[in-house]
Parts: C-alpha cells; structure tokens; sequence
C-alpha cells in the first residue's frame, strides 16, 4: 500500500524561517574608519571642516600659504623694504544635501514578513548606503582632472597602456619620488614618530602586484618589525618607502584605454590635504506614516560637500597611478 507523506512540493508541509535577516557585507564608511579624515589640517589626509555647521552659506572656501622661497638678507643689508609677501591659494568646497529612503507597502505586506524589526533594518541599510555615498564622493572628487600621473610600464598616457604594464612597488616608489619634489611636497601623515603617505589600489591591481611583482614578498618581509605598529595590527595590506599600501572596491576601473580594448585601473598615492569635505549636517533622520498610518518610511540625509583640494590650477597632495588590471 502506498505511504501518505507530505512532499516539499506540497504547500501543506511544514516550513521554518530564520527570524532575522542576514547581511553579508558590513558597508561602513572606509575612509572615516581608516583614520583619512581629520580636522587637522597638517596632519589629515581627507581635512574636514565643520564651521557651516552653525552658519549659513553654500559652499566654503579655504585656503592654502606656501613657505617662502626668498634667499632672504645677508649681512648688514638693509631689511626694510625687502619683506617677502607670503604666497597663498585658495580653494572651495560646494555644498548639497544627499538623502535616501524606504518606505513600506502596508499593515497587509508587513504581516507577511518573517523579521518583524522593519526599523532596525532600515536605519542598518540608509546607514551603510550613507556611509558609501561619502566614500564615493571622495574617490570621484580624488579621481576628477587628475593633474599629477605616474604610469605603468613605458607608458606616458592612458592611451598607450598595453597588456602586462602592472601595478609594481617601483610604480609606488616612483610617486613617492615625485611627492618629494613636487611643489608643495607630499607630505605623509604622522604616525608614530614618522611621516607616512598611503596608496588606495583597485582591488585587481593589489591581487597583480602580489601576483607578478618578484619583489613583493620580500620587500614585505624585510618590513617586518615586532610591536603594535606592525602592520599585521593595522589596515593596510602592507608599506613601501613609508608609503601604507590599502585596496578598494571603488578605485576606478577602464575598459578602454590603449587602443580602446585594454583593462585599466587608478590608484591614488595621497598625502596631507589630498582633498576636503565640509559638513553642515553629519546625519538627519525622519520617519513619516502615509496613508492614514497604513505605511510606515524612514530618511536618512546629510548636507555635505567634498572636493579634491587644488590650489592654483595643480593637485595638492594627488598623484593618479593609472596601470594595466588583470581583469579577476
């Protein structure tokens, strides 16, 4: 005689659910949690200011006063009208209101629903999606009319990237060559007793100068040292010439450079004051019913302005490595 069973086609079976919802990647803001940004405007990467938090206008302007370049006076010459006047430039930084929401279907659809914390989950995602707006906004301003490149290979153009032309530690050393001699110097960050700049690489460059650069693993070694400023206890996926190595999903990416067809990518090898973001309002949140209380939405907003700080017409603390990607 045939067994009476419930199959898993049959709509009657029993079914369990996980209570609580799941998400893979935690998205938070990587350059905040970096340690980029800073209201120190001579020892932060990315310098933010905050004072349109208490007054209005619509964009700020800041600026920058170079160190003097005279010979100066000798002997008992005369000093009096041979006063140097300090050089300055100035720069600004727009401001826009940037917001994202989610707003349920009804009662009915919020029944149907296995995680009945709708508003842990919305204030998690409109957080993350916060988060990586600002990062975006900062990759875009450091990667627009880049005026300082260090190229991969032989190359002297985006366009005549060809196959094979990688990212490299000689690549980092050669920006970092370029950062001492350009004016104003690249100055690194302090840490520990040490000035270091760093390096953000599009993730398939970090996995091609691990894989095709002879001289990774050793030069990794030979950085090796014992303690808390080891960088197996920080972020950074390792050093070169005191510049901190860190790859992201963000770093831009090209498909047609070359002769149109050849996969690219950009790093940036910055220092202090490489760009700027001014805050009005760090976060605004709002819940709102519609529909006679039938629906349920939540905002979350900022009102900010980021920018790549250039002062007269060149980068400030920028250089662009534009190099040839495996393409993983």
């Amino acid at each position: 005689m045939p067994d009476w069973e419930f199959t898993t086609a049959n709509a009657l079976t029993a079914q369990q659910w996980v209570g609580k919802w799941w998400i893979g990647v935690k998205k938070e803001s990587w350059f905040y949690d970096n340690g980029f940004i800073g209201p120190d405007e001579n020892n932060d990467i990315i310098v933010e200011f905050n004072d349109l938090k208490q007054k209005p206008g619509y964009q700020l302007t800041y600026g920058q006063i170079r160190e003097l370049s005279g010979a100066g006076i000798l002997g008992d010459a005369d000093m009096e009208g041979q006063e140097e006047v300090p050089v300055t430039y100035d720069d600004a930084i727009t401001l826009q209101q940037y917001r994202n929401a989610i707003r349920t279907k009804g009662k009915l659809s919020e029944q149907y629903k296995s995680d009945q914390d709708t508003r842990k989950w919305a204030m998690i995602l409109l957080e993350r999606w916060k988060a990586g707006t600002v990062d975006q906004l900062i990759f875009t301003a450091i990667g627009t009319s880049c005026t300082k490149y260090v190229y991969g290979g032989a190359s002297t153009a985006t366009t005549t990237i060809v196959a094979g032309e990688y990212m490299t530690l000689d690549l980092i050393g050669k920006a970092v060559a370029y950062g001492d001699k350009a004016t104003p110097t690249i100055m690194g960050k302090s840490k520990g007793g040490k000035r270091e700049t760093v390096c953000v690489m599009a993730i398939d460059q970090r996995f091609d100068l691990k894989k095709y650069d002879a001289s990774w693993k050793q030069a990794q070694l030979e950085a090796m040292q014992a303690g808390p400023d080891n960088r197996i206890f920080t972020k950074s996926m390792g050093k070169h010439e005191d510049c901190a190595l860190f790859a992201h999903v963000r770093a831009p990416l090209a498909t047609t450079w070359g002769t149109g067809a050849i996969n690219g990518a950009t790093a940036f090898f910055m220092g202090v004051g490489a760009g700027a973001i001014a805050i009005v309002k760090d976060k605004t949140w709002e819940e709102k019913t519609f529909d006679y209380g039938n629906k349920v939405g939540f905002c979350i907003g900022a009102t900010l302005g980021v920018t790549k700080s250039v002062f007269n017409s060149a980068d400030n603390a920028v250089e662009a490595i534009a190099t040839y990607r495996s393409n993983n």
